[in-house]
């Protein structure tokens, strides 16, 4: 029982940093394109894709939102 609270305790906490991570900057909210870019990644992981192919996508989405003017 120990170790299965140990295991859902770290995936939570796991999961709120990268919450965390994605969604502020600095005080403030990090605008659109990088949690849009997350959830893109996101995405890819959970369709099983390579680690670099969810990273550079993740990248690449965000980077194009970007480059479209979303902030």
């Amino acid at each position: 029982r120990v170790q299965e609270l140990l295991t859902v305790g770290a995936t939570v906490l796991l999961v709120a940093l990268l919450v965390t991570g994605a969604l502020t900057e600095g005080q403030g909210l990090a605008g659109w394109a990088r949690p849009a870019g997350v959830l893109f990644g996101g995405i890819l992981a959970w369709h099983k894709a390579p680690f670099v192919v969810v990273v550079v996508g993740a990248a690449a989405a965000t980077a194009l939102l970007r480059l479209a003017g979303i902030p």
